[in-house]
C-alpha cells in the first residue's frame, strides 16, 4: 500500500492549480493578441517559418519604398526632358525664322540674343536638383553642378556613375540619367553626315544635302574649278579614304550624287570653292545652340556670306532634329523604367499578399475555437481549486469522536 502524506496531497493540488492557471493564461494571451503563436516555444517549427516570412515581408516593403523613391526621381527627369524638348522646339522655330530672306542682320542679331538665353535655360535644366539638393545629372558626384560654361566651352563636372535601386528580389532599375550621355552625345548634321561651308569660299552656291542609310562613311571634299571666267565650272568629290568618287561639269540646280549622298546645288560657286561633307560626330547641346547664334551674328554683307549662312542654318536644322531624336530616346528610356516600376509594384503587391496569407495561416487565431478553449480552461481551473479545497479539509481527526 502506498501512503500519500498530507504534504504531498497539498503539493499535488497546488501543482494542478498552477498548471490550469498557466493554460488559462496562454488562452487569455492568445485571445488578447489574436495570435496562436506568441512565443517561439508555442510552436518552434511554425515560429521559424514566421521569422522567414516576416523577413520576406520586410524586404517587399523596402522594395515598395524604393519604388516610390525611384518613381519620384524618374518623374523629375522626365519632366526636365520634356522642358528640354520645348526649348529645342523653340530653337528650331528661331532657326526657321532666321533662315528667311525677309530677315535683316539686325533682326537675326535679336534672334541670336534669344538663342543665347535658351542656352542659359538649357544649362539650368542640366543642373536640376532633386528635393535632397542633389544634381540629378551628375552621377555619383551629385553635390557638384553637372555643367559649367567656361572660356573653352561647356564642361561636364559629374561622373559616369549609375544610380540603381533594388525594386524587387531580382530587379534593379537605374534612377539617374547620365548627364554626359544626355547633353553631350547628340549627332550633328543628319546623323550620318554634316555639310561644312568654309569662310574662305567666295561664291554663292546653296547646297541641300540628303543621305541614305547605306551611304559610305568617309570625309569628303567637294571642290569647284573654273580656270578662266566664262569657262564651264567643273567639280570633283574626293574622299579621305575613298579617293575621287565623282567628277563632272556643274550646272546650277542639278544634283551631284556619290556613295549614297546627294547634293542639290544652285547658285554660282567661285573657282576653288570647297565644301566638306564630313561624317557626323557627337557634340553637346549647348555648343549646338551657341554655334547657331554665332552664325546669325556673323552677318551677310556679301552674297558669299549670305550663302554660307543659309547653308549653315540648313545644317543646323538637321542637327536640332537629331537633338530631338536623342532627347526623345532618353525620355523614352525613362518612360520604360517608369512602366517597369508599375510592373514591379504589381508583382510586389501580389508577393506581399501571398506572404501575408501564409503568415495569417500560421499565426492568426480561430476566435470561436479559442474562446471555447478559454472557457474550458477556466472551468478546469475552478475545478482544480475546488478539489484542492476539499482535499485540504480532509483529516482523520474529522472522523474521530
Amino acid at each position: 500500500m502506498t501512503r500519500i502524506s498530507s504534504v504531498e496531497q497539498f503539493q499535488q493540488g497546488i501543482d494542478s492549480i498552477l498548471r490550469q492557471q498557466e493554460r488559462l493564461n496562454e488562452s487569455q494571451l492568445q485571445v488578447s493578441t489574436g495570435k496562436k503563436i506568441n512565443r517561439p516555444s508555442d510552436d518552434p517549427a511554425a515560429a521559424t517559418q514566421l521569422l522567414k516570412l516576416s523577413a520576406i515581408s520586410a524586404n517587399i516593403n523596402q522594395y515598395e519604398r524604393n519604388i516610390d523613391s525611384a518613381r519620384n526621381q524618374l518623374e523629375l527627369q522626365e519632366s526636365v526632358m520634356a522642358n528640354i524638348t520645348n526649348v529645342l522646339q523653340r530653337v528650331r522655330e528661331l532657326v526657321v525664322q532666321a533662315n528667311s530672306a525677309a530677315q535683316s542682320d539686325e533682326s537675326r542679331s535679336v534672334i541670336a540674343d534669344e538663342l543665347r538665353n535658351r542656352i542659359d535655360e538649357l544649362l539650368q535644366y542640366s543642373n536640376t536638383k532633386d528635393p535632397d539638393g542633389e544634381y540629378i545629372f551628375s552621377g555619383f558626384n551629385a553635390r557638384t553642378a553637372a555643367f559649367v560654361q567656361t572660356a573653352s566651352g561647356f564642361n561636364f563636372q559629374g561622373d559616369q556613375g549609375e544610380r540603381l535601386l533594388q525594386v524587387s528580389e531580382e530587379t534593379q532599375i537605374a534612377v539617374r540619367t547620365n548627364g554626359a550621355e544626355l547633353f553631350q552625345s547628340m549627332s550633328n548634321g543628319d546623323g550620318r553626315f554634316i555639310l561644312v561651308s568654309p569662310n574662305t569660299n567666295s561664291g554663292d552656291a546653296l547646297i541641300n544635302m540628303t543621305t541614305s542609310s547605306n551611304a559610305t562613311s568617309d570625309d569628303y571634299t567637294l571642290t569647284f574649278t573654273q580656270a578662266n571666267p566664262g569657262d564651264p565650272i567643273t567639280y570633283q568629290v574626293s574622299g579621305a579614304t575613298s579617293g575621287v568618287v565623282s567628277t563632272g561639269t556643274y550646272t546650277s540646280g542639278s544634283a551631284i550624287s556619290f556613295n549614297g549622298i546627294t547634293l542639290d546645288v544652285s547658285g554660282t560657286p567661285a573657282n576653288a570653292d570647297a565644301y566638306q561633307i564630313n561624317a557626323s560626330t557627337k557634340q553637346d547641346i549647348f555648343s549646338t545652340v551657341l554655334a547657331i547664334a554665332q552664325v546669325l551674328e556673323a552677318g551677310t554683307e556679301t552674297s558669299a556670306a549670305y550663302s554660307k549662312q543659309a547653308n549653315d542654318l540648313g545644317q543646323a536644322l538637321n542637327t536640332i532634329d537629331q537633338a530631338f531624336v536623342h532627347v526623345q530616346s532618353k525620355r523614352t528610356s525613362v518612360g520604360n523604367n517608369l512602366q517597369g516600376l508599375d510592373v514591379r509594384n504589381n508583382e510586389n503587391a501580389e508577393a506581399l499578399l501571398r506572404t501575408q496569407k501564409q503568415i495569417s495561416e500560421l499565426e492568426d487565431l480561430d476566435y470561436a475555437e479559442a474562446v471555447t478553449e478559454l472557457n474550458l480552461r477556466s472551468v478546469a481551473l475552478q475545478a482544480a481549486q475546488q478539489s484542492y479545497i476539499k482535499i485540504q479539509g480532509l483529516s482523520l481527526f474529522n472522523f474521530l469522536r
